[in-house]
């Protein structure tokens, strides 16, 4: 947590930021110093927060300008000012009657009208010219600041004195003095988001317009399906996420510094409380500091940098715009990846459902009780899914998916199994996903084949699963089984809802003596060298060694043996 510097002679409190590197050129400064007017830490740190929030609230506005919004700083106002000056002076060569806005009547004929404002208060000096801001404002679309904001008052102390300067120059052009001017130092300085843009588009494409170049490219190389279109879509997040943080910026202004710097504000993010949607990151941030709300881990990390450098990757060898690619270069996602193994070993029985809780899930009102969702019909999905994800250690999604034609007996073994393949509105996450997965004893001994019969030929196992567009078949199954775990089964388990059955099949396995080439081909994990990629997985081998397998039904008391009575 940054805290108050001191300074060594004088003693007093000073807030200190560096200024990042993407918005120097928009602010004109390296670092942010403001004297907080006080030598004692408690009263530091109150004012310290006050100007830490001053300050992310410039930054934020340099980044606006960056991504192209339409947002002003402090030092525009009297750009503005004078532009606006310039422009209504020259008005009047083609409409001199806009002279008499800036004159009144007197007794003596006609004034300035600066000599009937007194300008030594901001509220007087608002009522002068704020209609005349807003206005101006509009004619040029910028937004308008609102009362909270210091540029408003910016705004009106710059546009209340060039206002004086043009009543004053009125009256000498009412009196016939066409050769009288005002000093307008200002009216051809380009505001900083315009010199920022001239300057932007000079250094080549911005990360969004390669981002875009590659999701184009993404789409037509692997096709419009659901996986490729949730992948364009999580990528896009992590796109808007850097240009909230950093702006728009040019990928030649992507450096190393740049990254390591997003790499930390993407562990700043929170990822779970009330009121996070339609954040920005900024705001996301602020939120989970003064919540203390749980933050991304590293792995989510790792993941949103790769998602950053296979956007660069792409600009560097498909555009040739990057001679670098600085995520790959700052080798952040190996440390990043070392640093997750050594937190995923620490925490490794988080993952998993342990022993008792599968007893007591598979005991639960479901398997008890013929318990059913009280709403949504959901068919037999609930009954089936959590034991096929148990005994499989399949992904919900290649579950979910599966069409009643994708349970089958293979013709030489005769062993039943589910046929992982990306047909029609299917798809599988990687090359290795694509497997055949022998079915347990418990599940046959369970009539899955039964059910299987039940419905019909032609469709899906789960026909009462809703497609979700980016999310599939599972997505309002996942989260009614979440709640179901919590607020039925009440299971109290660090474990993923879903997910935790993959990693618990995977630690029952090597419980069970399977050899992990087996268990791999199993679950569809790579292939650990190249001599594993030749050949087929034997079905037969499959089936024989998963017979070893733990017996979760029987345990939970859905099987019984024959001398149980």
């Amino acid at each position: 947590m940054a805290q108050p510097s001191k300074h060594p002679i004088s003693g007093v409190f000073y807030f200190r930021r560096e200024v990042p590197e993407a918005i120097r050129g928009i602010l004109n400064k390296r670092e942010w110093k403001v004297s907080l007017r006080t030598k004692e830490l408690s009263e530091a740190r109150l004012r310290f927060a006050a100007k830490s929030l001053e300050c992310e609230e410039c930054f934020s506005a340099a980044r606006d300008q960056l991504a192209g919004k339409s947002r002003l700083l402090l030092a525009d106002a009297p750009r503005l000012a004078d532009q606006w000056a310039k422009a209504e002076v020259d008005s009047w060569e083609t409409e001199p009657e806009r002279i008499d806005a800036f004159l009144v009547s007197s007794e003596s004929g006609l004034d300035s009208a600066s000599e009937y404002v007194d300008g030594d208060t901001p509220q007087t000096r608002a009522l002068a010219v704020f209609n005349l801001v807003e206005i101006y404002l509009a004619d040029r679309r910028l937004p308008v600041p609102s009362q909270a904001e210091p540029l408003r008052y910016a705004l009106v102390d710059s546009f209340f004195y060039r206002w004086i300067s043009v009543c004053d120059l009125a009256f000498q052009r009412k009196r016939g003095n066409w050769s009288s001017h005002i000093d307008l130092p200002l009216a051809e300085t380009p505001l900083a988001v315009e010199r920022q843009r001239v300057e932007l588009a000079q250094q080549g494409p911005t990360l969004t317009a390669v981002f875009e170049k590659w999701a184009e490219d993404k789409l037509a190389s692997d096709g419009r399906n659901r996986s490729t279109v949730k992948t364009v879509a999580e990528f896009k997040t992590v796109i808007i996420r850097f240009t909230e943080l950093f702006g728009d910026l040019p990928v030649i202004q992507i450096t190393k510094p740049v990254v390591q710097d997003f790499r930390l504000k993407l562990g700043e993010i929170p990822v779970k409380g009330q009121g996070l949607r339609g954040l920005t990151a900024l705001e996301l941030i602020l939120k989970a500091e003064a919540e203390n709300l749980p933050t991304a881990s590293l792995g989510t990390v790792r993941k949103q940098l790769r998602a950053l450098s296979t956007i660069l990757s792409f600009a560097k060898k498909r555009l040739g715009v990057l001679q670098e690619e600085p995520v790959a270069a700052s080798g952040i996602i190996g440390q990043l990846l070392k640093s997750a193994k050594r937190a995923d070993a620490s925490e490794h029985g988080d993952k998993e459902y342990s022993w008792a809780d599968l007893v007591s899930i598979f005991k639960s009102p479901i398997y008890s009780k013929g318990w059913k969702p009280p709403i949504a019909d959901y068919g037999e999905a609930f009954y089936w899914l959590p034991l096929l994800m148990a005994y499989t250690g399949a992904r919900r999604e290649e579950l979910t998916q599966l069409t009643v034609d994708d349970v089958r007996q293979d013709e030489t073994t005769q062993v039943w199994h589910l046929s992982m393949r990306p047909t029609g509105d299917k798809s599988i996450k990687t090359e290795s996903s694509k497997r055949r997965i022998p079915l347990h004893p418990d599940l046959l001994e369970l009539n899955f084949l039964a059910y299987k019969d039940s419905v019909p030929a032609e469709g899906r196992l789960f026909p009462k699963l809703r497609f979700h567009p980016t999310e599939g078949y599972g997505h309002n199954y996942g989260k009614r089984w979440k709640e179901y775990l919590q607020k039925v089964a009440k299971i109290e388990s660090k474990a993923d809802p879903v997910h935790g059955f993959r990693h618990t099949f995977k630690s029952l396995c090597r419980e069970a003596y399977i050899p992990r080439e087996v268990h791999d081909w199993i679950t569809g994990h790579a292939n650990q060298n190249v001599g594993d990629t030749y050949g087929q997985n034997p079905l037969m081998r499959m089936s024989e060694e998963l017979k070893r397998f733990p017996s979760i039904a029987r345990a939970a008391g859905l099987i019984r043996d024959q001398d149980e009575g």
